[in-house]
């Protein structure tokens, strides 16, 4: 019998996350204006009234769902997820909950063994089986999901399948705005703070669909490339964060050739 063909996982590398960019830079026209420095205020002004920071796009009150982007290769997309988890972290009072497109919904209750301390790192990965259903490294989501166990109320996978039809991507996106909308019923007083790849997060779906949903929603890209190439500047060192219209911003932690090479270095590796 011939064994069958395991599927690669999928990346927004290629092609969709372009799309996405695309549809903020072409489609919607977005007005890009310079945000002051990551630490000093965008964080703050998200998690305050908008009047504390007129120039970003947070209409009315502090969000209840934060989506953040993720380029699943770039360990620096990770990483920022980890520090953002931590300056939020007390910082209005609110609890924070972090759903994960890396795991499938499927596998909460091995989430929630390992949350309650029944399962270690190993067998954590084991029984997520990370390897063959997400296929990035582990080490830079482990330390995710360690910062999250110190200052998270909580930890939600969000994926279903097909992960891999990339014509189904929309189910998905229904999907994960579903678990996002049971994260918010299970925690009303906490924010959700979601981690999924920016192919989700053009305006069309997952943000439009929880604003229908009646969420209040603040996006934060992570190294759009259409976005980089109009704000960088010479000197050596990433750009400075941008806010967009319509209560998105974008940070830079990696040009678009680091991107790609950690893209193509993890092909490197099948």
């Amino acid at each position: 019998m011939t064994a069958p063909a395991v599927a690669r996982p999928w990346s927004p590398g290629a092609a969709d996350l372009p799309r996405a960019a695309a549809s903020f830079v072409r489609d919607q026209a977005v007005r890009i204006r310079r945000a002051a420095p990551l630490g000093a205020i965008l964080f703050t002004a998200l998690m305050a009234h908008a009047a504390v920071a007129p120039h970003l796009a947070v209409r009315g009150a502090a969000p209840d769902v934060l989506l953040v982007g993720d380029y699943h290769s770039l360990v620096a997309c990770q990483r920022f997820m980890a520090s953002l988890l931590g300056q939020l972290s007390g910082r209005d009072g609110r609890a924070n909950v972090l759903g994960l497109e890396a795991v499938y919904s499927a596998a909460q209750p091995v989430l929630d063994e390992w949350w309650g301390g029944a399962l270690d790192e190993d067998s954590l990965r084991t029984r997520l089986r990370f390897a063959r259903d997400w296929g990035y490294d582990w080490q830079p989501y482990s330390e995710l999901l360690a910062v999250a166990r110190q200052e998270c109320a909580g930890v939600w996978g969000l994926d279903s399948e097909p992960r891999f039809d990339l014509r189904r991507v929309r189910v998905r996106d229904r999907h994960m705005a579903e678990r996002v909308l049971e994260i918010r019923r299970t925690h009303p007083k906490a924010r959700a703070v979601v981690f999924v790849g920016e192919s989700h997060l053009a305006p069309g779906h997952l943000p439009l669909l929880l604003r229908e949903a009646g969420e209040r929603v603040f996006t934060i890209l992570q190294n759009v490339d259409a976005l980089y190439w109009q704000v960088v500047e010479g000197g050596g060192s990433y750009p400075a964060p941008v806010s967009l219209d319509e209560g998105v911003a974008c940070v830079f932690n990696a040009s678009p050739l680091e991107k790609y090479e950690s893209y193509q270095d993890y092909l490197d590796r099948w």
